[in-house]
């Protein structure tokens, strides 16, 4: 098997921005300061990035629709509640820095703690007495957790508490697939445009209706920030719609649209997507789409609408989002067709959302490959542990297929030293197996974390 180790890190949710160094005027820092418990790495360099005013307002709200539990209240409930904490925080740590201070956040992020116990008091000026704040609840690890602050209200120094600060606060995002988009004048997209409207596509979602065949199925990467991106394919049936000669091949100008319902119906995320795909000999079209949730149980609804015709259908099924952020290793991969390079990435080819960098990901449909098909497949781990003295991690990672219990192939092993790495592997040649039922298994190493994580996918193999 060959290894082909493209550029590809996070599917990253937030577009790119202008250089972080762009100057921010005084009203600018002022609320850059004020949301700063709760705003992520990617968030703010996005905004530090930002030179025009209306783009900073814009953000704005985007940053706080990202985080509103109900968009269809006029009052952005979470958005009240951070700012009654905020205002209790600087008055309360305010000898030692306010809301900014590691006591704030937490406050912030965590609540009032179940129990405070209170140290010696000091009387140095800007200090305060030393405490232990004590919270239980299901979302600690052991039901319970206890932070120490010493004088200045700082907290533990180590570098796995202010991850986990950072996860806490990529929590707040409940809307992650509403993100920070710019327009080809450089430009922020506006949230009203970013928000869902009344569309053919949006009426197709609504009342489901299955004009022709068609299908969907889902893979996912870890999302920058917070969440996790679900990347998904749309396959229909083609001959009943207005697709046209390109050279030798046909192509269909479709409308793709997605979105995914919470346990109480409410729509937690949405997309639709003009794109030109191609109608291959069997007479079907493959589209794919993307969206950012976070992790939980959906219903996912996801198809097509061909504009000239009229004529759309939708798929319904349940999935259940992975969570990449929890800080525990963890590994996504997928089936692909093929690997290809591309100078940039193109918002109307049908496979958009599996192009990462430049790397344009050809996803299989289905499990089932035949034996004159080559097979590729993509893996990509997360929060890997980097050593203390260095700052890098050390990974290392195998591939193997198997049928049954026999190794048929195996691949090089792979070495990484970041915390989050993948790469793609391929071709396979299938012709010299017999048919039959495989699997693709990659084993990765955290050399140290001394911890080890095991993927598989199966596939069949047809003559």
């Amino acid at each position: 098997m060959t290894v082909r180790r493209p550029a590809l890190l996070l599917a990253s949710l937030l577009a790119a921005a202008g250089p972080a160094s762009a100057s921010l005027d005084k009203e600018a820092k002022k609320w850059l300061e004020g949301v700063s418990p709760i705003i992520l790495a990617d968030e703010q360099k996005v905004y530090e990035g930002l030179k025009d005013k209306n783009d900073q307002l814009e953000f704005q709200k985007i940053f706080w629709a990202r985080r509103d539990p109900d968009l269809g209240t006029p009052e952005n409930e979470y958005q009240v509640q951070y700012e009654k904490v905020h205002a209790e925080a600087e008055q309360r740590f305010k000898v030692a820095g306010g809301a900014a201070t590691d006591c704030g956040k937490v406050l912030i992020l965590l609540g009032e703690p179940a129990e405070v116990k209170r140290g010696t008091e000091s009387s140095d000026p800007g200090t305060r007495a030393p405490e232990m704040w004590h919270y239980r609840g299901e979302k600690f690890a052991g039901g319970e957790a206890t932070i120490a602050f010493n004088q200045t209200c700082a907290g533990p120094t180590t570098d796995a508490f202010r991850k986990q600060l950072d996860r806490i606060a990529g929590e707040k995002v409940v809307h992650p697939n509403i993100d920070y988009r710019f327009e080809k004048d450089g430009h922020l997209v506006k949230l009203a445009d970013l928000l869902p409207k009344p569309s053919p596509a949006q009426t197709l979602l609504k009342t489901p209706r299955q004009d022709f065949q068609v299908s969907t199925q889902t893979a996912y990467l870890k999302a920058q920030g917070s969440g996790t991106a679900l990347l998904g394919l749309v396959r229909g049936d083609a001959s009943g719609l207005a697709a046209e000669a390109a050279g030798a091949s046909k192509k269909l100008r479709v409308v793709v649209c997605a979105q995914a319902e919470d346990a109480d119906g409410k729509v937690a995320a949405f997309t639709d997507q003009d794109v030109d795909a191609d109608v291959g000999p069997d007479g079907a079209f493959v589209a794919s789409f993307r969206m950012g949730l976070k992790p939980g149980k959906y219903t996912l609804k996801a198809g097509a609408l061909e504009p000239k015709s009229g004529k759309g259908s939708i798929a319904e099924m349940p999935i259940e989002v992975p969570d990449f952020n929890s800080g525990a290793l963890s590994a996504t991969m997928f089936l692909l067709d093929s690997v290809e390079e591309k100078a940039s990435p193109d918002p109307a080819d049908a496979y958009s959302a599996f192009t990462l960098g430049r790397a344009r990901l050809v996803p299989h449909v289905g499990h089932s490959y035949s034996k004159s098909q080559q097979m590729w497949f993509f893996y990509q781990y997360y929060d890997a542990q980097a050593d203390e003295k260095t700052g890098k991690a050390a990974i290392s990672a195998s591939a193997t297929i198997y049928r049954g219990t026999a190794a048929l192939a195996k691949s090089q092993d792979q070495t990484f030293d970041s915390v989050v790495g993948g790469t793609t592997i391929g071709p396979i040649d299938l012709s010299a197996y017999f048919p039959g039922k495989f699997k693709v298994q990659v084993k990765i190493t955290d050399t140290v974390s001394k911890k080890d994580l095991t993927q598989e996918l199966p596939f069949d193999l047809t003559k």
